[in-house]
């Protein structure tokens, strides 16, 4: 046993000195993830001024096809909030250009066997995140103390839950509270439950090894600490569509959606667990929401072109004197028209049009089928969730969906790679 954690250890080590200083960057960005909230942006921040001031690296990254499209957004991000004084937003709308670009420096350096790597890190990590969970749960349960009050704000990484529960063993589960982990919010955490069930289903069809069924089914009953329902449908569909859309290799994939259809009947018809879904719970959250997505609508309708700057909702809340300040819309496309109107949902959409058509290319399909249907698969995950969040608000829940797809430069990086190698075959010779 010990000699083969040596021996795994020491080829993580090898594999560590293999890497070029752009991975190692990267690596210690992804590790960051799993750090508490404000922790996040620092190795991150260092990563995008790097590439910025060095000519090196600025050279690579503008190679990049869509590079002049990133770089020119940042008047999408800034001018609303300028026009509508929405200071905080305008520091959220420069971060977000910032992520952007640490984007476009990921589309420039990530081939295929560094990204398996950080997928692969990140999977063990995700094993980290919900021991953290497990942890705050029990001793917020049992000693009343958050153990991330400083860190995380007023809610400590955990949320009241809205039912009781008798049992024990069953109680420490599903009564006291919704933990996020170290993601800040249980919905933020419940949607990088489902990235994570993603890339582990991935690499299991790529290497068939047990222990990413483990770290997949261990996610997945992960998303019950987090109470997060829409993360259930949002992944749920996520599956089917995979199981009916790539016919082959979909045992542990049909396997996978009958354990998630078993659980979530056990949630529906045991009292214990389905105290958020009870039809009073359910009938409170569709008007809550839809009285949100009214509000939008009608701010929406005043500024329309435009919008109201980053985190708009939260502005127009405080200004209004609202009983109770929402952060965003509740709806990505509805969030979106209202922080940068109908041109920043234009950007968006063109910006994803551009993703698709290049997983689209033949060369791509071809070759790199399995991360084309990861990315596709995160995409449709994530636009399902969407529906009625906006999970992507989050720091980490934004770079975890970055890093998957930025697995759609990996044709193009493997493709200079091979042509600088012949290259230098031709001229040594």
């Amino acid at each position: 046993m010990f000699a083969k954690i040596k021996y795994k250890g020491g080829r993580a080590l090898q594999r560590w000195s293999e890497f070029s200083r752009d991975e190692k960057i990267i690596t210690v960005c992804v590790i960051a993830l799993f750090l508490p909230y404000y922790l996040v942006a620092v190795p991150g921040i260092f990563a995008v001024l790097r590439a910025l001031l060095l000519p090196s690296v600025r050279r690579s990254m503008t190679s990049v096809s869509s590079s002049g499209y990133i770089y020119a957004s940042l008047p999408i991000f800034v001018f609303p909030a300028l026009a509508f004084r929405n200071w905080f937003g305008l520091f959220g709308g420069i971060v977000l250009w910032l992520m952007l670009v640490f984007m476009l420096y990921l589309f420039s350096v990530v081939r295929r066997r560094f990204y398996n790597n950080i997928i692969d890190l990140m999977l063990i990590l995700s094993i980290t995140s919900m021991l953290t969970a497990l942890a705050s749960k029990f001793i917020y349960n049992y000693f009343g103390v958050s153990l991330y009050h400083f860190v995380f704000g007023a809610h400590g990484g955990l949320l009241p839950s809205t039912h009781k529960g008798s049992n024990a063993i069953l109680g420490f589960l599903f009564d006291p509270c919704r933990t996020a982990s170290v993601f800040w919010n249980p919905n933020y955490y419940g949607y990088m439950l489902e990235i994570f069930v993603i890339l582990a289903l991935y690499r299991f069809e790529k290497r068939h090894s047990p222990w990413y069924l483990i770290i997949l089914f261990a996610n997945l009953g992960s998303i019950l600490l987090c109470d997060c329902r829409t993360a259930w449908v949002a992944l749920g569909a996520a599956l089917l569509y995979y199981a009916v859309h790539y016919k082959h290799n979909v045992k542990w994939v049909v396997v996978t959606m009958l354990i998630t259809v078993v659980v979530v009947i056990v949630i529906l018809l045991v009292p214990v667990f389905s105290g958020r879904l009870a039809s009073n719970i359910i009938n409170y959250d569709v008007d809550k929401r839809s009285k949100i997505w009214g509000d939008a609508i009608y701010w929406i309708r005043h500024r329309p072109v435009y919008g109201y700057g980053m985190n708009g909702y939260r502005e127009i809340c405080l200004r209004t004197g609202a009983p109770r300040v929402r952060w965003h819309s509740h709806n990505i496309i509805l969030n979106v028209l209202l922080d940068f109107g109908a041109v920043g949902l234009a950007y968006f959409s063109a910006m994803c049009g551009r993703i698709i058509k290049v997983l689209n290319k033949p060369q791509f399909c071809v070759a790199y089928s399995q991360i084309r249907s990861l990315i596709m698969l995160t995409g449709l995950a994530t636009l399902i969730h969407g529906v009625t969040d906006v999970p992507i608000l989050g720091v980490q829940s934004a770079l975890a969906l970055i890093i998957v797809v930025s697995g759609c430069s990996v044709e193009r990086n493997e493709r200079i790679s091979r042509q600088l190698f012949n290259f230098c075959e031709i001229y040594e010779k």
